[in-house]
C-alpha cells in the first residue's frame, strides 16, 4: 500500500471509531433509561417502558450495523485479531454463564444470578483477547 492509501485507511478507521463510539453511547444511554426509567422517571408506566424497549432495540441494531461496518473497514490482520477476540469472548461468556446460572440451583448462591454480570465477563475477556492478539501479531 502506498502512503495515500494508508492515510485514507487510517482516517476511515478513526472516523469509524468515532461513529461506533457515538452509536454505542446512545445505546448505553437507552439501556440506562430502560433499567432506571421505569422506577425513577415514569413510575412503571407500561407504554413508556415499551417505547423505551423499542428505542433500545433500534439503537442496538444500529450499533451492531455500525460495528460490522467498522470491522469491514479494518485490514485483514485487524479483522483476524478482533474476530478471534470475539470467539474467545463468546466462549468464555457461554462457559462461565452456564456455571453462573447453575450456582443458585446448586445451593451456592442465595439470590438469582444477574445476567448483566455476564456483560462484565464478555467485555473483560474481549479486551484481554484483543490485547494478547495484538501482541501476538504485531
Amino acid at each position: 500500500m502506498n502512503k495515500a492509501t494508508v492515510n485514507n485507511h487510517d482516517q476511515r478507521l478513526k472516523k469509524g471509531s468515532r461513529v461506533l463510539f457515538f452509536w454505542t453511547l446512545l445505546w448505553m444511554l437507552s439501556v440506562a433509561g430502560l433499567v432506571f426509567g421505569p422506577k425513577l422517571m415514569w413510575d412503571f408506566d407500561h407504554t413508556a417502558t415499551v417505547i423505551t424497549i423499542v428505542i433500545n432495540l433500534v439503537l442496538g441494531i444500529k450499533m451492531l450495523l455500525v460495528n460490522k461496518q467498522h470491522l469491514n473497514d479494518m485490514d485483514d490482520m485487524q479483522q483476524k485479531i478482533h474476530y478471534n477476540a470475539m470467539a474467545i469472548s463468546l466462549g468464555c461468556t457461554m462457559v462461565l454463564g452456564i456455571i453462573y446460572g447453575s450456582l443458585k440451583p446448586a445451593g451456592l448462591l442465595e439470590e438469582n444470578p444477574n445476567p448483566s454480570n455476564l456483560l462484565f465477563v464478555m467485555g473483560l475477556s474481549y479486551l484481554i483477547a484483543v490485547f494478547i492478539n495484538f501482541r501476538k501479531y504485531l
